[in-house]
């Protein structure tokens, strides 16, 4: 793994080096998530619509979808009514 050090403008902004965007394919418009970990740290993935899309149509194929997101819906209203009640009332 090899470690490029940047810094910070005064607008926060963090310039990726040229030969990461190039090699990670990041152009003007890619989109990111960025997340807060731990002490200083800072994780930045980039976010294709695409390829979540395939991923969750490869992993939903043949399930009942309606019912996972019954089970969920399920589990959300458990831990409000568990860890809410007061709001509940």
């Amino acid at each position: 793994m090899v470690a490029d050090v940047v810094e910070v403008d005064s607008s926060g902004r963090i310039v990726i080096p040229k030969h990461l965007r190039k090699e990670l394919k990041v152009g003007a418009k890619t989109k990111f998530i960025l997340v807060k970990r731990g002490k200083g740290q800072l994780l930045l993935q980039r976010l294709d619509v695409e390829e979540i899309a395939e991923r969750l149509e490869k992993e939903l194929s043949g399930k009942d979808v309606d019912a996972i997101v019954e089970q969920v819906r399920k589990k959300v209203d458990e831990k409000i009514k568990s860890n809410y009640q007061d709001l509940l009332t």
